[in-house]
């Protein structure tokens, strides 16, 4: 039977024992033996091949008995567990909440996806590392042929620094019979060696394009966590939906089939008051009409049920990341609900706001959109730079002047400035708007985090009003089904009316599974709501 709970049991079990009374007096009147009334049975586990059929009634010649599997907690009015019998194989767990999450959390296809953000990120952080890689050049060029034979040797190495200058250092040759025009190229006997650095002053001091893409790139690879946290809050979310969803419909199934069984042991017992004319003829077409239905109920109940195995199993998978279907023998019971604190909102919104990602991820953005405005605003400077070259020749000299002997620096200013600069003040425009449009996101990422967090504590505490009038249904109709059956085995009713009673109490169970699974979807929509598991880990 389906657990709603130690309340519904108690009322079940009143039920049954007040049935067993109304069928003792009855016997004891009329001397005739009474049809035994339902009793709930445990869920049968079946091979995916005996699930697609529907269950056959019990033999013609096969004696009901009237007894509680495992029998009754006297103290606590509560249904013991039968034993396995010897040698039975263990019944397999039952699939838990946590282990979808876990599933999810670690082979869910789009997360996995989703996680390799931080390495494109982390990649893109680094390839703008390159911008201050060290450079080196060399050359070798020699004048073979021509009145003019020379041979040239270089080799440089160039880098840029964080502070927005240059540095480089270099060694060249240049040997032969030079054009006069190009005597520069000589140096003595060793060589010359070179070094010198640019600073720049104006323009590129405070940021220029090489830190302002790394720091941008720095700040995207950041806002990579907050964007897997928001995707996997999402799927998180709805993984635990669907995990509900699948137990609803396994309940469903489960109450399909008690009320095709309650059918089904009724036959013989009709038959046998047909046979002594206790019951006009209608009765056995009126219950055999009970079972066509419910089969078909149980059909349906079972397709729902099967196809919700199946969404499942894109959440739950196993360690190589396949999809795996739940076993129809894993299915758990609802647990027991609990009410929502009536001061929770407050401490709610403060732990959504300190967990949500979505606040965190355009907080980032602005902060992008801060550099390009600083590089932007760097750029309507004019560039002013200072330069510093020092060289040294050394070895024999190359002309009896040996004017390339001395160690020679040079220093000097560079300046350019475009007049205009309308790439630098379009640049500009365009940041601040976009820093303007980002700080409305993030207003309404706020007011979106507050709402959600009221509509699903709404929700969560509806639902659990809505689950204990559905239980206080369950129990009104369980005593008017067995006030029912009393009347049919007095003889004061008849199949039409018990089969009322009976659809009735299996509509309030169903009303009761309806609302488990409204409240659990709601307590799965809380927890995203909060961003609990913006840190889940497997």
């Amino acid at each position: 039977m389906i657990g709603f709970g130690r309340n519904a049991v108690r009322c079940r079990v009143t039920s049954l024992l007040l049935a067993v009374a109304a069928c003792c007096a009855v016997k004891t009147a009329s001397g005739e033996e009474p049809i035994p009334p339902p009793v709930p049975l445990p869920a049968v586990e079946r091979t995916d091949a005996e699930s697609a059929a529907v269950p056959a009634p019990p033999p013609a010649n096969s004696s009901l008995q009237l007894e509680l599997p495992g029998g009754v907690d006297p103290a606590t009015g509560e249904l013991i567990p039968p034993s396995p019998p010897a040698g039975a194989e263990a019944t397999p767990a039952v699939l838990q909440l946590d282990e979808v999450l876990h599933s999810v959390s670690r082979t869910y296809p789009l997360l996995v996806a989703a996680i390799q953000e931080r390495e494109i990120a982390a990649g893109e952080a680094r390839s703008t590392r390159g911008a201050y890689d060290l450079h080196v050049q060399a050359e070798n060029m020699t004048g073979a042929m021509g009145y003019y034979q020379t041979n040239r040797a270089a080799v440089k190495a160039e880098q840029y620094t964080l502070p927005g200058g240059k540095v480089w250092s270099g060694y060249r040759i240049g040997r032969g019979y030079f054009e006069p025009w190009y005597l520069e190229r000589q140096t003595n006997d060793g060589g010359e060696f070179k070094v010198g650095y640019q600073q720049s002053l104006l323009q590129g001091l405070a940021i220029d394009k090489r830190r302002a893409s790394m720091r941008k790139a720095d700040l995207a690879l950041a806002a990579a966590e907050p964007s897997i946290d928001k995707q996997r809050i999402y799927f998180l979310e709805y993984g635990a939906i669907q995990y509900w969803k699948w137990v609803a419909a396994g309940h469903w199934y489960l109450i399909q089939r008690d009320m095709l069984e309650l059918a089904q042991r009724r036959v013989d017992g009709i038959n046998s008051r047909i046979e002594r004319g206790i019951l006009p003829e209608i009765e056995r077409l009126d219950n055999r009409r009970l079972i066509v239905l419910r089969e078909a109920k149980l059909i349906e109940a079972d397709r729902k049920f099967r196809q919700e195995a199946v969404e499942l199993s894109l959440y739950l998978r196993d360690e190589a990341g396949f999809p795996v279907l739940p076993a129809a023998d894993r299915l758990p019971a609802f647990p027991e609900p609990a009410a929502p604190a009536a001061d929770q909102l407050s401490s709610d919104l403060a732990t959504a706001l300190a967990y949500r990602p979505e606040p965190r991820y355009l907080q980032l953005q602005r902060q992008k959109l801060q550099v390009q405005l600083n590089l932007a605003r760097n750029q309507t400077l004019p560039q002013f730079d200072a330069v510093v070259d020092a060289s040294k020749d050394v070895g024999l000299p190359s002309s009896p002047k040996n004017d390339k002997g001395p160690f020679q620096l040079e220093t000097g200013l560079l300046f350019a400035v475009p007049l205009q600069r309308r790439d630098a003040t379009g640049q500009i425009r365009t940041a601040e708007a976009a820093i303007t449009q980002v700080r409305a996101q993030e207003q309404y990422a706020v007011e979106r985090v507050e709402a959600d967090v009221r509509f699903a504590l709404t929700g969560l505490t509806t639902a659990y009003d809505e689950y204990r009038r559905a239980l206080q249904g369950v129990d009104l109709a369980e005593q008017m089904e067995a006030a029912e059956r009393t009347k049919f085995d007095l003889g004061n009713s008849n199949i039409l009316f018990v089969n009322l009673r009976e659809q009735n109490t299996a509509d309030a169970r169903i009303l009761t599974v309806d609302a488990l699974l409204e409240y659990y979807i709601a307590a799965a929509e809380h927890r995203a709501a909060l961003g609990l598991d913006a840190g889940f880990t497997q």
